[in-house]
C-alpha cells in the first residue's frame, strides 16, 4: 500500500482551512493530520505530529509564515513547507525560500497545482506556482547588477532585517525578543543600530521604511 503524504494545514482564516482540508483529503493519497490558525500555534502542534509537509500561510496574527518558516525548518530540518498565500510579491517569495520553504503557491491557483507542488515537494523538488516563478526567473536573468544596487540602499543586517520586521508588524520590543529567542536589550542594541543606518525613528517611520524596502506589505497588515 502506498505511503501516505501527511500534511499539516496552517492559515487563520478557518473556513478556507476547512476547504483546503475537504479538498485535500479527496486525494487518497494525503492525510491531513492537523491545524493551526497561526505560525505560534503551527510550533506546538509540531511538538505532537510530524507530517511530511506543512502548508503555510504568510500573513497571520501572534507570528506569520515567514517567522515560522524559519522557526519550523531550525527545529524540524526534516519537515518541508508550501507556502499557500494570496500574495505574490517577489519580496516574501524570497525571503520565505530563504528561510527554508520548498514550495510557493497562490491561492487562486488551480488545485491540480497545489496536489502537484506536494507531490514535487514531497519528492525532494522545488515548485514555484507559475507567476510565481516568473518573477524569480526575471529577477536572475537580469544579471548581478539590480541585486548589488539594492544590497547597497538595504544597509541592515538580516537579524536586524528580521527585527524591523517584527517591529513594523506591532510587536514590542519583549515580543521581538520572544519570537527571536534573544534578550529585550538585544532588541533595544539592534533598534538602535536600525535607527541609526537609516535615519528613520519611531513606529511610523519603521514601518514605511520596511514596507519600502519590501519585508512587510502594508495593505497584509491594515
Amino acid at each position: 500500500m502506498k505511503k501516505k503524504i501527511k500534511i499539516v494545514l496552517v492559515d487563520d482564516h478557518r473556513i478556507f482551512r476547512k476547504g483546503l482540508k475537504s479538498l485535500l483529503s479527496e486525494n487518497p493519497n494525503i492525510e491531513i493530520l492537523a491545524e493551526a490558525e497561526d505560525g505560534a500555534q503551527a510550533l506546538e502542534i509540531l511538538r505532537d505530529y510530524t507530517p511530511d509537509i506543512v502548508i503555510m500561510d504568510i500573513g497571520m496574527p501572534k507570528m506569520d509564515g515567514i517567522e515560522a518558516t524559519r522557526l519550523l525548518k531550525e527545529r524540524h530540518p526534516e519537515m518541508e513547507v508550501i507556502i499557500l498565500s494570496m500574495y505574490s510579491k517577489k519580496a516574501y517569495i524570497d525571503q520565505v525560500l530563504k528561510m527554508g520553504a520548498k514550495g510557493y503557491v497562490l491561492k487562486d491557483s488551480d488545485e491540480e497545482n497545489l496536489i502537484a507542488a506536494i507531490n514535487t515537494v514531497y519528492n525532494g523538488g522545488y515548485y514555484l506556482d507559475s507567476p510565481v516563478a516568473d518573477q524569480v526567473l526575471s529577477d536572475y536573468f537580469k544579471g548581478g547588477s539590480k541585486k548589488e544596487l539594492k544590497e547597497q540602499s538595504n544597509p541592515l543586517s538580516e537579524r536586524e532585517k528580521e527585527v524591523l520586521r517584527l517591529l513594523a508588524e506591532g510587536h514590542t520590543n519583549q515580543e521581538v525578543a520572544d519570537i527571536l529567542f534573544i534578550s529585550r536589550k538585544t532588541v533595544e542594541n539592534h533598534r538602535a543600530r536600525i535607527v541609526h543606518k537609516t535615519g528613520v525613528q519611531g513606529q511610523v517611520g519603521l514601518t514605511k521604511y520596511a514596507a519600502r524596502i519590501g519585508l512587510i506589505d502594508l495593505d497584509l497588515w491594515s
